[in-house]
């Protein structure tokens, strides 16, 4: 009777740890529009520091993140990642290469990216890392770029449509 009930215990314990970790990811699937208002304000205008797009769609199913992002001033990407972490290509602008990978961090996304292209000087090569959380129908990416040894980093709001 005593290990009955042992295993019945481990088992509801088991289902509320899955349960749990099940509501600590939230679904970022929907049209986000950019707040130029409520972001950085090196996120926008005529030379942002950090550009955006103007509008992201994601699509999230348990195991992926599909991400098609589009401005006005920037051709469109693309990219969908296995949110297990592994490296994916993304389908970026002609002349730019660019792979990353995401997985789950708690309630956020962690999208860790390269991006390479030529230049006169020589290849061009920058890093990025973006922290994407939601609040309500908000989603804040905290997106750091580090090239040449030189990091910054830029806060952009999206409300969902």
């Amino acid at each position: 009777m005593k290990r009955g009930m042992i295993v019945v215990g481990v088992a509801l314990t088991l289902g509320v740890s899955a349960a749990a970790l099940a509501q600590a990811r939230p679904d970022f699937s929907g049209t986000w529009q950019f707040n130029q208002g409520q972001s950085s304000p090196n996120t926008a205008g005529d030379t942002p520091t950090m550009p955006f797009p103007g509008q992201i769609v994601v699509k999230q199913t348990p195991t992926e993140l599909a991400v098609e992002s589009t401005s006005i001033r920037q051709q469109p990407l693309s990219a969908v990642y296995k949110l297990d972490g592994s490296k994916v290509t993304v389908q970026a602008p002609q002349g730019i290469s660019e792979t990353g990978e995401a997985k789950f961090e708690g309630a956020t996304v962690v999208i860790i990216s390269r991006r390479s292209f030529p230049s006169p000087a020589g290849d061009i090569v920058a890093d990025f890392k973006e922290i994407w959380s939601l609040s309500g129908n908000v989603l804040t990416i905290v997106k750091t770029r580090t090239q040449e040894g030189e990091s910054t980093s830029e806060k952009a709001v999206f409300d969902k449509l």
